[in-house]
């Protein structure tokens, strides 16, 4: 259940009264200091698009008790008598104008509160409705707290403009330390998760190598039939794991900027080729069709040849892994201006739109949940990127959507020099 607390006109000379009984009811209804500044800040920016679109309006304080124990809300309304807002989905989504201006008001206040609604009555103008939830250990309040509370906010002075620019120095202050310290608790984690990484790889590397050198033994003796398919399907499984420690180690240290490139002049389409021999067992193994298709002329690049042929694995099992049996795979080399450019395109299960930004983000798998049992640990897309851009190149993804397959594209900057080794890894 809403109660009303306090109204305020919104008008210019009054704006500094809004944002003090935006304040104030943040501090009496249990807010925090982070909430209470965004709270102030949202309240504060739609009471300016107020004023600039319709000159004035009503601003009316409200607290939210919830119903049945629910959660207990901080609730401001917004109403002015303007000529409405035309294209209201595109200022929710903060989509810039006709002339390329971008628009802050809405959809910037919208980022800043628990929950943010706008409605444009037929008969004109525009209301706002801005809620922030009380924090989770504050208490809940009845009918005679709440009434107490009123009679204090009633009592409060209104501030004065030298009081209220020291408030929002304040209120700066504060957020920008709460940003510190979490952006350095995200830098510790991000290390704790580094070192676990590495850990995690180096435990998993000594049982590995004992498997796959007893199945080594085992290649070399004769076995009954069974036994020895057995012996196969073991084999393709602990390499399979192998792999998937490599990928951990170079996550490790691609994350923490320790990943090596002995960078020498190499041609891009034997470099290719020898990348397809590699994987030729993902691909045959789902009776994959592939086919190649190299450039003109020779494409020279300064390179680490055996990482390179990591980012094509890396992608064309990609490929393998996330299209369906007898699929097509189609590889090119090309030269575009003074970069060759590698393309992997399949006609697989492609990728979602709102996946399609994060493909080579850490731990992001490509296909929708629950589509591959095999889909990996999601850090073959992340070494790519970082191995190309390492090379000064960029690498790319596209796709229709689900079912209509994906492409990847890879730029290298080509070199006419001959040259030997070139400095390790960049910053």
């Amino acid at each position: 259940m809403r109660h009303r607390i306090v109204s305020t006109r919104v008008t210019g000379p009054g704006m500094i009264t809004v944002r003090d009984r935006a304040r104030q009811m943040g501090e009496l209804f249990g807010l925090d200091d982070v909430q209470r500044t965004r709270f102030v800040t949202a309240v504060s920016e739609i009471a300016r698009n107020t004023v600039q679109y319709a000159t004035e309006g009503t601003a009316t304080f409200l607290f939210d008790a919830g119903a049945s124990g629910g959660a207990q809300s901080v609730v401001a309304e917004i109403r002015d008598s303007g000529p409405g807002i035309k294209d209201l989905a595109a200022v929710l989504a903060g989509r810039p104008r006709a002339d390329g201006s971008v628009r802050l008001g809405i959809a910037g206040s919208r980022r800043l509160v628990d929950a943010l609604s706008v409605e444009c009555p037929p008969e004109g103008g525009t209301v706002v409705t801005i809620s922030m939830e009380t924090h989770r250990g504050f208490r809940r309040i009845g009918g005679s707290d709440l009434a107490a509370l009123i009679d204090k906010l009633a009592r409060r002075r209104p501030q004065t403009p030298l009081e209220e620019l020291e408030h929002q120095n304040r209120e700066m202050l504060e957020a920008l330390d709460a940003l510190r310290a979490r952006e350095q608790d995200l830098l510790r984690q991000d290390e704790r998760k580094n070192q676990f990484l590495s850990t995690l790889a180096h435990e998993l590397r000594n049982p590995m190598a004992t498997l796959h050198m007893t199945l080594e033994i085992l290649q070399r003796m004769e076995l009954e039939p069974k036994v020895a398919h057995r012996r196969e399907v073991m084999s393709r499984q602990v390499d399979q794991l192998i792999s998937l420690v490599d990928d951990l180690m170079d996550a490790s240290r691609v994350s923490q900027g320790k990943l090596d490139l002995n960078r020498k002049r190499t041609e891009v389409n034997e470099l290719v080729a020898g990348a397809l021999e590699m994987s030729s067992a993902a691909v045959s193994a789902k009776n994959h069709t592939l086919t190649f298709a190299r450039s003109d002329d020779d494409l020279w690049i300064l390179g680490d040849a055996m990482r390179l042929r990591q980012v094509v694995c890396n992608l064309v099992q990609n490929s393998a892994r996330y299209s369906p049996e007898a699929g097509h795979i189609r590889v090119s080399v090309r030269r575009e201006d003074q970069h060759a450019v590698i393309d992997v395109e399949d006609n697989g299960i492609g990728i979602a739109a709102d996946v399609l930004p994060h493909v080579f983000e850490l731990f992001v798998q490509g296909g929708p949940a629950g589509s591959n049992s095999s889909a990996g640990l999601g850090v073959g897309l992340t070494l790519v990127r970082r191995l190309v851009e390492g090379h000064g190149g960029s690498v790319f993804a596209a796709s229709e959507g689900p079912g209509q397959g994906s492409k990847f594209c890879v730029t290298l900057p080509l070199t006419a020099q001959r040259g030997d080794a070139l400095p390790a890894f960049p910053d």
